[in-house]
């Protein structure tokens, strides 16, 4: 779901970081008077955000500018990050900025794949531009029943016969395999540096494997519930809002309580030419103005009203992941092949 709040509380440490880069006062008003080149290509994850980008960002920026934007998917795999980054050699069909989870972007940013930004408050690192705060929650489809699940209800197969969505990737998934087990929320990620806490994890997830139908994207995991190919799924909070503008209102249910939080930010991809960098870097000082993220808002999905008692919620650990993200990927890909 989109958090006015959430924006606001990180619009100051993104405009800090972004007055960092060589970027003219005025670049982008300059920019309306100079002849663009090819498409600056803009490539996310989130497709379920696209019609919302599009009316908050590039078709306003093409106006003010000239310059065209063409949106790509990604799954978030760094090989393809790298493949139209540093090694498309500055082609026109190089990627320009890259839309994903926080995680996804601070491992880039490790391999030197997107560009440093100035370090800021929010953002100490300058690993990527925080765009928006989301979660993964434990989504289902209402017409089986009224009453919210929780991931303990996940793992019960007995009383809730059924498929279950989850996400074919560590990040997220161990976490709710542990909450499942009973795990509270701040003990989570100490479990989790531990090999008896991965251990536990993959138990856990080992019990359910034969009723798992696996997503990759977010849009993916939307339409498991959507085509009632699950029971309940884990799923990001905004594709399951998404839902609602496709025609399906209310028939997807929501539970926030032990949701998962995290970030979604930009990045400049590494490798472009000069020319095309600066452009770039044109578009990601447009994106962060406040009109144009007060304009986000209002376009984007909106979600469920807030509950009147505030759900529990574990942020993400990006710092854990950082660290932890090859090694756990590795033992992920390893169970996945024995389960079969």
């Amino acid at each position: 779901m989109v958090s006015r709040r959430s924006l606001s509380a990180i619009l100051p440490g993104l405009l800090v970081a972004l007055t960092a880069l060589p970027v003219p006062v005025a670049g982008v008003q300059a920019a309306a008077r100079i002849h663009h080149g090819p498409a600056l290509v803009v490539a996310s994850t989130e497709p379920q955000l696209a019609p919302a980008q599009d009316v908050a960002f590039f078709q306003p920026f093409r106006q003010a500018t000239g310059q065209s934007v063409t949106r790509r998917a990604w799954t978030g795999a760094l090989p393809d990050l790298e493949s139209h980054g540093v090694q498309a050699g500055g082609s026109a069909s190089a990627w320009s900025l890259v839309f994903a989870e926080d995680t996804t972007i601070r491992a880039a940013c490790m391999q030197g794949l997107v560009v440093h930004l100035a370090g800021s408050a929010t953002n100490p690192d300058g690993c990527g531009a925080p765009g928006l705060a989301t979660q993964v929650v434990v989504a289902w489809d209402q017409t089986w029943r009224d009453s919210a699940p929780r991931w303990n209800d996940f793992w019960d197969i007995v009383r809730f016969p059924g498929k279950r969505g989850l996400r074919r990737d560590p990040r997220t998934t161990l976490e709710i395999a542990l909450l499942a087990d009973g795990v509270p929320p701040a003990q989570v990620y100490g479990q989790l540096a531990t090999p008896q806490g991965v251990d536990r994890a993959f138990r856990k997830l080992s019990q359910l494997r034969p009723y798992i139908t696996w997503w990759s994207t977010p849009n993916e995991a939307a339409s498991l519930l959507s085509r009632k190919q699950v029971l309940m799924g884990s799923a990001p909070r905004e594709a399951v809002d998404s839902l609602a503008t496709r025609g399906e209102p209310g028939r997807i249910g929501i539970n926030a309580d032990m949701a998962l939080s995290y970030d979604l930010s930009w990045a400049v991809v590494a490798g472009q030419s000069a020319e095309r960098l600066g452009r770039s870097r044109d578009l990601l000082h447009f994106i962060v103005q406040p009109d144009r993220q007060a304009a986000f808002v209002g376009a984007a999905p909106a979600g469920p009203s807030t509950p009147a008692h505030p759900a529990a919620l574990l942020p993400v650990d990006v710092q854990f992941w950082q660290v932890n993200y090859a090694p756990l990927s590795r033992r992920f890909a390893l169970w996945l092949r024995k389960a079969g």
